[in-house]
This record gives structure tokens, C-alpha cells and sequence, in this order.
């Protein structure tokens, strides 16, 4: 190739073609933009109506008043493709760079055009001319790759940009570019160890890269693993292991991340190392890689020392602790930011606060209470005691412990309180008491849930007290996280309870059924609220939820049309009827022996 650019002409058209330039190389006349402009509107029209004869003319005329206009280059390269003529451009590429031999753009142009055009030599001598008249540039040597690489091949293209390598003390543009021929012609490895090499050299490239391997398919997990091991190895540099700490978050190798981010912490001072360890664990909670974003916030603590960051730091290390299950270090975190402030302080309050909704679901029972206490001691009217004490309460209650749930809730006014008192009461056989609990918490709670509760104790007051005591069991257990045994208990002793409350019953365990996913439990409580209860309140809809249910398998087509046809003739006045006859019509749409989901 050196020999090559020694000896490289400099003119694309004549080596080609033998041709000389179409129009003499004068002195430029002085610019005239809004000539030229003029005339460039004017051949784009020419050209649109088909007239390319007229359009060439209109842009050498151009060419010949302004030899340095660009633009009627390229117009013209536009014009010659059209009619089938493109090698013709290349003379006017030459007689351009007699004007203005340092036009990267017009160069890569004819370069572009002899590979096209399947000009080997010629495009080989261009490209050692360009790199001879560039010789800083990697353009040459980017372009001249593109174009090799569509008429020689990826070993060629490849070659030249070793090449430009060794000359320009290997730029990123053109080790990113070798990755990209490498990975194009199969050689996944060389590609990612060319990336590797380019990654840290150039901080703004190293977007590229990321970009690359992550639209690499079925390669790019053990495409990213090579990148990042190489920029782990020594001799490396900070850039480097940034970069390799970056990629390795993204490609979700949180082991190898916080080793490159390690390996980085050790090579900063403790100032450059905060703003370090601060950007990674933003890019981890950006890309939600919580583990990694913990270890840097863990990190983060041995250094910061201002107060106000500390607390910022352990909010942001408690959250991602947090997200990993990690409760022990986050209640650490919470506990340090509670203790940094004044006693009796509303910032105290409100982190004491967030430090309590952990350890009431994730602490022993006597400490959370214990915790709980001493937090009611320092701020006896805090708005966030109904919720914290409901919150234990619940828990207590989950694991049989009634009496230390009321002694939690003694003397806590609130929604929270108030519903726990009701469940309590409504698990102790204190039915009526129980209701009346349930319906006075209503105004305080969110409306969705206050629906809820109204529902549950309207149905409460209309079964006997047998039929009541299951229902509560099935509202208790769901409450406290628990469904499956409320629907255990339907299943074993529905059949215990008076006829007239069990369609409630069933409708009631037939939600719950739902909201855990058991669909075949659920369906079978509504057929028996349609088999055996066609009279009752909770028929109507029964029906329509168990035609959809039944449509949706193979072979239920029929008896859901059954069912929905039934419920619209005996029914008729029935509020659900309209949205019966649309199910009915959706599912008569469904072929004989099909099913659909609903």
C-alpha cells in the first residue's frame, strides 16, 4: 500500500477512463450564493420532470462558474445514476479536487463511486492518493474500508485499517470501524477485541460501541464478556475501566462491574472517587441493576462525610438494598439517617417513619413492637402511627399473636386502626360489633377500598350468624395475606351454612379465587350459584363470568350459549343483560369446537 500511495495519481476519472477534466480548472469567479443556489433549484427541477440532459448542463454551467460548489458535484452524481451513466462523475470529481485537492467529501464521493462502479485498481490508487493528500486523516482509510469491503472483500478492508492504524496510533473512528468489518464477515471475537481497544480512548465514542454490542443478537452476551475482561487486563487506565464498568452494567454482568468499578475506586483520590462511585450507581439504577448500585452506596458511606450527603446517600443505599431484599442493610441505612437528626425534628419523624415500615414486616415481632413504642413515645400524635400500627397488627394477627395486635392498636385512631379493630372483632364471633367497626372506618378510606368494606358488610348483615362467620373467614384470611385457606374453609363448609347464604358466600370466595389465579376454583363456585341458585341476587353475573369462563376452553361453546341465553330470557330486566348479549354475540362468533379467551 505505501508503495502504492508513492506512485498514486491523483485524478479519479483519468485513471479509470482514460478522460481528462470536462471543463478547464480556472480560477474561481467570486461566489455568488444566491446564484448558485439559483441554479441548484433550477437542475433538482429539471431532474424531477426527467429532463437530465437539461440538469447536467445547468450544473456544469455551475461548475464552470464556481468550480468549488459542491453541491453540482453531487447534484450531478445524482443526475449521471439516473441515466445509468455514474462512471461519468468521476472526471468531475477530478477536475473538482484540482481546485480543492483537500475536499474530503468529493474524495469519499469518487471513492464510493469506482467500488460501485467496480473499478479495482483505480479505486486503490484513489484511496493511496487520498491518504497522500490526507495524511492525518482517517477518513481515508474509513471510507476506503467501506468500499473495499463491497468490491475486495472484509480481508482487504480489514488490512487498510490496520493499516491506518499503525499510522494514526489507532484513532477509535477506525477501531470501531475494524469491529464492524470484522463482525460483518463472521469474526465475532476479532470484532469485540477491536471494540475493546477503542473503548476509553474517546469517552463520546464509547456511546457507539454500547450501541453495537447491544444490537449483536445471539453474540453479544459473549461479545460483551471479551470486551470487558480486556478492559479489565493490565497494563489499563482509568477511561478503560470506566468504560468496561459501564458496559458490563448494561449487558447485565453485575460481578464483573463492580470489579472494574473496584479496580477504578483504588486508582482515584477520595474526591474523584465519590463523583465516581456516584456516577456508576446512577447508571445502576438507571439500567435497574439495584445489586450493583448497593455496592457503590456502600462504598459511598466509607467516604462521604458531609451530613447532608450521608443522608442522601443512605436513602438512595436503603431503596436499593431494598430492591434486592436486603433488609438488614437497609434498616442500617434508615437507622443512620433517623439518628443524624434532632430529637422530637419533623425530619426525624418522617425517616423514623420509613425506617418502621421495614421493621414491621421484616423484624422480629417483640422489636418491631419495642420500635414501634419508642417511636409513639417521641411523637404520640404523628398521623403515621394508624398506618405503621395497622401495618403490625395484621402481621401479629397473621401469626396468631391477637392479644399483642390489640395492645398495638390500643388508643390508635385512624382508617388503619379502625379496620383492624373490625377484623379483630369480626374474628372473636363479635359479628354485629364487627360490622358496625367495618362501616365506621369507611370515610377515611380510599374509595376503592371503601367499596370494598361496604360490600363486605352489607353482605355481613344480611346471613345468619353461621353463614356470617364463614364469610368473615374468608374477608379475614384475605386480608391478612392469607386467601387460599378462606377458600379452603368455602370448599369444606359451604354446605354447612343455610341454602340462602350461600350464593353470597360462593360469589365472595369465587373473587378471591380470582385475584390468586385459581380460575378452575372459581369457576366451580359460580356453577353452583347457577346450577343451584338461579334465583339469587348474585345469579346474573355469575352467569356471565361463568359463560366466559367455560367459552374460553375447547368444547364450551355451546353450554356458555346456554347459559347466556337462559339468563337473557329469564332475566331480561336484569342490568346485566346488555353486557350478556355482547359476550353472547362474541362468543356465537367462535367456531364449533373452539375456544377463545375472554
Amino acid at each position: 500500500m505505501r508503495a502504492a500511495v508513492k506512485g498514486a495519481a491523483t485524478l479519479f476519472g483519468a485513471a479509470v477512463l482514460g478522460l481528462g477534466p470536462v471543463y478547464p480548472a480556472h480560477g474561481q469567479s467570486r461566489s455568488d450564493p444566491r446564484l448558485e443556489n439559483r441554479m441548484l433549484r433550477e437542475a433538482t427541477a429539471q431532474e424531477a420532470r426527467g429532463n437530465l440532459d437539461q440538469a447536467e448542463t445547468t450544473l456544469r454551467e455551475l461548475l464552470r462558474l464556481h468550480p468549488s460548489s459542491s453541491a453540482a458535484v453531487f447534484g450531478l452524481e445524482r443526475v449521471f445514476r439516473a441515466g445509468g451513466r455514474l462512471a461519468d462523475v468521476l472526471p468531475v470529481v477530478d477536475a473538482y479536487l484540482a481546485v480543492d485537492p483537500e475536499a474530503d467529501p468529493i474524495r469519499g464521493l469518487g471513492v464510493r463511486v469506482l467500488a460501485e462502479t467496480g473499478a479495482g485498481e483505480g479505486l486503490e490508487r484513489a484511496v493511496a492518493a487520498w491518504i497522500l493528500a490526507a495524511p492525518g486523516s482517517p477518513d481515508p482509510y474509513r471510507e476506503g474500508a467501506l468500499a473495499y469491503v463491497e468490491l475486495f472483500g472484509a480481508g482487504r478492508a480489514a488490512e487498510l485499517l490496520e493499516e491506518g492504524l499503525v499510522s494514526l496510533n489507532d484513532p477509535p473512528v477506525l477501531l470501531i470501524e475494524l469491529g464492524d468489518v470484522q463482525v460483518a464477515a463472521g469474526r465475532v471475537e476479532d470484532g469485540a477485541a477491536a471494540w475493546a481497544r477503542a473503548l476509553g480512548r474517546d469517552r463520546a465514542r464509547n456511546g457507539d460501541i454500547f450501541r453495537r454490542v447491544a444490537d449483536m443478537g445471539e453474540e453479544r452476551t459473549a461479545s460483551a464478556a471479551v470486551i470487558v475482561a480486556a478492559l479489565g487486563e493490565e497494563p489499563t487506565t482509568v477511561p478503560r475501566l470506566e468504560a468496561g464498568a459501564e458496559l458490563a452494567l448494561r449487558e447485565d454482568l453485575e460481578v464483573q462491574a463492580q470489579t472494574l468499578a473496584g479496580a477504578v475506586r483504588e486508582r482515584l483520590d477520595d474526591p474523584e472517587a465519590r463523583g465516581f462511585l456516584k456516577g456508576f450507581a446512577r447508571k445502576a439504577e438507571d439500567l435497574d441493576r439495584p445489586g450493583s448500585a448497593l455496592w457503590a452506596y456502600r462504598r459511598l458511606v466509607e467516604l462521604v462525610d458531609d451530613a447532608s450527603e450521608a443522608r442522601s446517600n443512605d436513602d438512595r443505599l436503603a431503596r436499593a438494598a431494598m430492591a434486592v431484599a436486603d433488609t438488614a442493610a437497609a434498616l442500617a441505612a434508615r437507622r443512620r439517617i433517623t439518628q443524624s437528626h434532632g430529637h422530637g425534628s419533623p425530619q426525624r419523624q418522617a425517616s423514623w417513619t420509613e425506617q418502621l415500615r421495614i421493621q414491621v414486616v421484616a423484624e422480629d415481632a417483640e422489636t418491631a413492637m419495642e420500635a414501634l413504642g419508642e417511636f409513639r413515645n417521641e411523637f404520640p400524635d404523628a398521623a403515621e402511627l394508624d398506618e405503621l400500627s395497622a401495618a403490625l397488627a395484621s402481621r401479629l394477627l397473621g401469626s396468631g399473636m391477637r392479644e399483642a395486635a390489640l395492645e398495638v392498636l390500643n388508643g390508635i385512631e385512624g382508617p388503619g386502626a379502625g379496620l383492624e379493630r373490625a377484623f379483630l372483632l369480626l374474628e372473636g364471633g363479635a359479628i354485629g360489633e364487627g360490622i358496625a367497626a367495618l362501616q365506621a372506618s369507611l370515610p377515611d378510606l380510599e374509595p376503592s377500598h371503601a367499596t370494598e368494606i361496604l360490600e363486605l358488610s352489607l353482605a355481613l348483615g344480611e346471613l345468619t350468624s353461621t353463614g356470617a362467620r364463614l364469610a368473615a373467614h374468608v374477608a379475614i384470611t384475605g386480608h391478612r395475606g392469607h386467601p387460599e385457606d378462606g377458600i379452603d374453609a368455602v370448599v369444606a363448609g359451604i354446605d354447612a351454612v343455610p341454602a340462602s347464604d350461600r350464593p353470597a358466600i360462593l360469589a365472595m370466595a369465587a373473587r378471591v379465587a380470582d385475584e390468586v389465579g385459581h380460575e378452575e376454583v372459581a369457576t366451580g363456585f359460580r356453577r353452583r350459584i347457577v346450577v343451584e341458585h338461579p334465583d339469587a341476587r348474585e345469579f346474573p353475573e355469575a352467569a356471565v363470568r361463568l359463560a366466559r369462563a367455560v367459552a374460553a376452553h375447547p368444547g364450551g361453546r355451546d353450554e356458555a350459549v346456554r347459559i347466556l341465553e337462559a339468563l337473557i330470557v329469564g332475566l331480561p330486566d336484569s342490568p346485566v343483560v346488555p353486557g350478556a348479549r355482547r359476550e353472547l354475540q362474541r362468543i356465537l362468533a367462535i367456531g364449533p369446537g373452539e375456544g377463545a379467551v375472554g
